[in-house]
């Protein structure tokens, strides 16, 4: 008995030096065109392979070579029906991958405030406000970080956050952005780093008065920057407001002079490749979404779609990552819950998902796979 377990032993330490032993040049090249789900697998395999897919400069590389896709890989979902639960489907075959889990404290439910190279920032509050525990979570491999708790010991009267990659430090960053009442400095802003796991103050502040509401929950980011949509009560003004990760400072975007005091605020996308306006309006009893794209500080009309009879561009996604959109199918009369629909504003096709909504909440983003928050 003895023997026969000492040559299994050798045949396995035999095994392993042969993959030890395998140039680390072509494992890289092999690993980073994988799957996640044969990925993790392969961490399991020896130290090595676990140390070579662990390596931040392997995580980019990986990502890297997603992002070269034209279509996302999968969408997180928030039906409304369960207040705390997500789940994950695939991208093209709407088939569920499985639900996430969460931490579940009492009377939790989450709300997403933004999302990045498959990571996403979500609040364990529907409203966030300073005393929210903040998570990053990223779907793909099931692992969620517990940011530390926020400094900010006054009252506020509004909290919104955003995220997104600082490319230069090679890091990532949430923004918190505090809004107090009746005082001067009634704007606080802290900005979070995950290289140094720290929240810090910083001086700049949003360009916005203290009456600016944020519509909308969720921050966009792209190409370096965070956007939110603002709104001045007093002024009937709409505007965009964006935040630099890399200067950290804020900047306000002026929206199109036909934009001005229109009753249904736009929502800010990404649309072929450019910071974008969706703007839904109604006319003789048809709905119609005008998208505007920016160059240069200067908007243009992109191009106006029909939307079909009884749906909505799904907020907070209203596009995904090769430029069809999801759609909220309503029914009459609020009969039956809501569908999800993927439609192709080129073809001009619409494809039911089978993945009913519920009228309490809602959530749709599209994201990419990837390895960041592993260990």
């Amino acid at each position: 008995m003895f023997n026969l377990e000492y040559q299994r032993k050798r045949r396995r330490d035999a095994q392993v030096s042969k993959i030890d032993d395998f140039p680390q040049e072509i494992l890289f090249e092999i690993f980073t065109r994988l799957s996640m789900k044969s990925l993790l697998r392969c961490r399991c395999v020896c130290k090595s392979w676990k140390g070579l897919i662990s390596n931040p400069d392997f995580m980019n590389a990986h990502l890297k070579r997603n992002v070269l896709k034209n279509a996302c890989d999968h969408l997180v979902i928030h039906t409304g029906y369960d207040v705390s639960g997500f789940s994950v489907y695939d991208a093209e075959e709407f088939t569920k991958r499985f639900d996430l889990e969460l931490p579940r404290p009492k009377h939790v439910s989450y709300a997403v405030y933004g999302s990045c190279n498959g990571v996403l920032c979500i609040s364990a509050t529907w409203r966030v406000n300073l005393a929210s525990p903040i998570y990053l979570l990223n779907p793909s491999i099931r692992v969620f970080k517990k940011l530390p708790d926020c400094h900010i010991l006054q009252t506020a009267h509004f909290v919104t956050l955003g995220f997104g990659f600082h490319q230069r430090g090679d890091d990532y960053k949430v923004v918190r952005v505090v809004r107090f009442p009746r005082k001067k400095d009634f704007f606080a802003v802290e900005v979070y780093s995950l290289r140094l796991d720290t929240w810090r103050r910083i001086t700049a502040t949003p360009p916005v008065s203290q009456q600016a509401r944020f519509p909308q929950p969720k921050c966009l980011f792209f190409n370096g920057f965070l956007y939110w949509i603002t709104v001045e009560p007093s002024q009937h003004c709409t505007s965009i407001v964006s935040f630099d990760l890399d200067s950290e400072v804020f900047q306000k975007i002026m929206l199109p002079d036909i934009l001005f005091g229109v009753a249904s605020v736009p929502t800010v996308q990404v649309f072929e490749e450019s910071l974008s306006l969706f703007h839904q309006r109604k006319d003789d009893n048809v709905w119609y979404c005008d998208i505007w794209v920016v160059e240069a500080d200067i908007w243009t009309m992109n191009r106006t779609i029909l939307l079909p009879r009884c749906e909505s561009v799904a907020w907070p996604l209203g596009i995904r990552t090769d430029n069809k959109f999801h759609l909220v199918r309503h029914v009459r009369n609020m009969q039956r819950d809501p569908i999800l629909v993927l439609c192709d504003p080129v073809l001009w096709r619409a494809k039911d998902t089978g993945i009913s909504l519920s009228y309490h909440s809602q959530f749709v983003d599209a994201y990419r796979e990837s390895l960041i928050l592993l260990n």
